[in-house]
């Protein structure tokens, strides 16, 4: 088995028939038919339904597929950084932050990345994480920072950080029914009136599935996905709502607001820094992915951020390499 062959299998389920994916990595079509079927033969598998509008996976293909293509994209990415390390990052990047983290650390790193690459463009937009992964799924922007739970197969996304949920709302409020702690049970939530981001955002997504996991069904008094307008209900009286802390930062002093971080079980948000797969990823964003980890780390140590970063791997040739052997095991 060649990595060249994966490439030819993955280039044929994205072009959706031979013809096409033999015009796109230049060989014969023949050529190409017959990779597949010493492919297939050395798997001991059938990978593709053949029929005269293209081809269709079989179960066994699909099962490949999802081991190799992330694989491959890695490896890609390893490639791409190596060809483009001696090159000055130059260009545009359009990318799309959650509020919270826009309030943070959004304007550091706009103007510390516009000091180390002045010929680079950044366009930084801020939007609700349902909103952002919107954009970067139409290719309107290059890069963000969403929610996991907005997984797509248009983009390429890795982990950043974990952001704790608090309790927000009024503050003679929240003294009334948490005296005396700084802390909330998430299963108190249901005795609350709750005015919550629609269902297609991240937040409103981990928020729901802690409930479904307690077998409790939350109070949603209305839908809000306009964040200043939120506020303004919270401010008078009209019910409770659920923040990353990094929106409650700017309050954070305010008489008018109180917060409590919700345990019991604690919640949280995962984040990730995703890459649209519409568009390649350059040096410049990939130094724009950088130091965003790095602003992230600094304000989780100095509080404008409250979380944690997890210890997790990152892509090299050699773990590429390891995992498309381990992967394929599975498979053969």
């Amino acid at each position: 088995m060649e990595l060249r062959q994966l490439e030819y299998f993955l280039a044929i389920i994205e072009g959706g028939s031979l013809s096409k994916a033999a015009t796109v990595v230049g060989i014969a079509q023949p050529a190409l038919s017959r990779r597949m079927r010493q492919l297939e033969e050395e798997l001991n598998v059938q990978l593709f339904y053949r029929h005269g509008r293209g081809i269709r996976l079989t179960s066994e293909g699909k099962q490949l597929q999802s081991v190799v293509a992330p694989i491959i994209r890695d490896l890609e990415q390893v490639r791409s950084e190596l060809r483009e390390s001696s090159v000055v990052p130059t260009g545009k990047i359009s990318f799309g932050v959650p509020p919270s983290i826009s309030a943070a650390i959004g304007a550091e790193i706009v103007a510390k990345f516009s000091r180390r690459f002045p010929h680079v463009k950044v366009h930084l937009v801020d939007g609700l994480s349902g909103f952002i992964n919107e954009w970067l799924t139409a290719g309107r922007i290059d890069m963000a920072v969403i929610n996991h739970a907005r997984r797509s197969p248009y983009m390429r996304m890795d982990y950043l950080m974990s952001v704790d949920l608090f309790l927000f709302g009024p503050r003679d409020d929240i003294d009334a029914i948490s005296p005396n702690s700084d802390v909330f049970p998430t299963s108190d939530l249901t005795k609350l009136p709750l005015l919550l981001v629609g269902r297609h955002h991240g937040l409103r997504r981990e928020l729901d599935g802690a409930m479904r996991k307690l077998g409790l069904e939350l109070n949603v008094k209305a839908e809000v996905d306009a964040l200043v307008a939120l506020k303004n209900l919270v401010r008078g009286g009209h019910g409770f709502t659920v923040l990353p802390h990094g929106l409650i930062l700017p309050e954070v002093g305010n008489r008018d607001f109180g917060f409590r971080r919700l345990v019991e079980p604690g919640l949280r948000q995962d984040f990730m820094i995703a890459f649209s797969l519409q568009t390649q990823t350059t040096r410049a964003m990939r130094e724009l992915a950088k130091l965003v980890r790095t602003e992230v780390s600094l304000a989780l140590n100095d509080g404008r951020l409250v979380g944690h970063v997890e210890q997790r791997t990152t892509a090299s040739i050699g773990d590429c390499a390891e995992r498309l052997q381990a992967a394929l095991s599975g498979v053969l």
